[in-house]
C-alpha cells in the first residue's frame, strides 16, 4: 500500500490553516490509537472487550451511542479477506431532509429507520484502517441522503469519551476529520454510480448492489505524506 493520489494533492493545495487543521486530526488519532492499545490491546479490543467475534454481532452490543451529537457506531465481521477483520459502520441520526433526529424517551436507541448511514471504515486484525466504502441503502436501511446532505452528516459526526470507549472514541473523530477530503470523494462516487441507473429508488433496493464505492487507504503512509507536506512549508 502507499498514500493516496488523492490526499496528496488535496494536501498539497491546502491552505496553510486547512494543513494545520488536518495534521492536528492525525496526531489526535494517533495518540488515541496508542491509548486504545496501552490500555486494551489494541484498538478492536476497545469495542470487542475479549468476546468471540460472531458473524453480523455488533461490538460493543448496545453500539457506540453519542446521544448529544447523535451519532452512532458499531464494529462488526462478516465478509472474507485478505484484510479485512471486520469495518466500523457509522451513523448520524437524521431526519428524511437531513436535520437532526433526536432520541425520544423510552425510544429503543437503535432503530434501524432512523440513523442514515454514512459510510463505513475496513480495519485490519491490528486496528489499523484499510479502507472506507459506502453501502446501498437496503443494506443499512435509513434515510437516503444525497452526497451533499450525508457530507454535512459527517461533519456533524462526533463520539464524544464515552464512558469505557473513550481511546476509539478518540481515535474515530480525528480520523473522520481527517479523511473527509477522502469521503466528499467517496461519497460523489458513490452518486455517480447510481445516477447510471433509470430507476433510483429500485437501484437502492436492489441487492445486486451492495458496496457502491470503496477506496483503499494506507494510514501511516497518509499521515507521513501529510507530516511531509507540513515540513515541506517550514511549518
Amino acid at each position: 500500500m502507499t498514500a493516496s493520489p488523492f490526499l496528496r494533492r488535496h494536501w498539497r493545495a491546502a491552505s496553510s490553516a486547512q494543513l494545520a487543521a488536518a495534521l492536528q486530526y492525525a496526531r489526535t488519532s494517533v495518540a488515541a490509537f496508542s491509548a486504545a492499545t496501552a490500555a486494551h490491546g489494541s484498538l478492536l479490543q476497545n469495542w470487542i472487550g475479549g468476546r468471540d467475534v460472531l458473524e453480523f454481532e455488533h461490538y460493543p452490543p448496545d453500539d457506540l451511542v453519542d446521544l448529544r451529537s447523535g451519532s452512532q457506531c458499531y464494529y462488526h465481521s462478516h465478509r472474507d479477506g485478505d484484510q479485512e477483520h471486520g469495518h466500523l459502520h457509522l451513523f448520524w441520526h437524521a431526519t428524511a431532509s437531513g436535520r437532526r433526529r433526536y432520541f425520544r424517551a423510552g425510544k429503543p436507541r437503535w432503530n434501524r429507520t432512523e440513523p442514515t448511514h454514512l459510510f463505513a471504515i475496513s480495519l485490519d486484525a491490528r486496528g489499523l484502517p484499510v479502507a472506507l466504502f459506502t453501502v446501498n441503502q437496503w443494506v443499512t436501511d435509513g434515510h437516503w441522503l444525497d452526497a451533499a446532505r450525508t457530507l454535512a452528516c459527517v461533519d456533524r459526526f462526533t463520539m464524544g469519551p464515552l464512558p469505557g470507549y473513550e481511546p476509539s472514541c478518540g481515535w474515530l473523530t480525528g480520523f473522520v476529520r481527517l479523511y473527509r477530503p477522502l469521503i466528499h470523494e467517496l461519497l460523489m462516487r458513490r452518486d455517480q454510480r447510481l445516477q447510471r441507473r433509470a430507476n433510483l429508488p429500485g437501484a437502492l433496493q436492489d441487492h445486486r448492489l451492495e458496496v457502491l464505492s470503496l477506496s483503499a487507504i494506507d494510514w501511516l503512509a497518509d499521515m507521513d505524506v501529510l507530516e511531509a507536506e507540513s515540513a515541506r512549508r517550514g511549518a
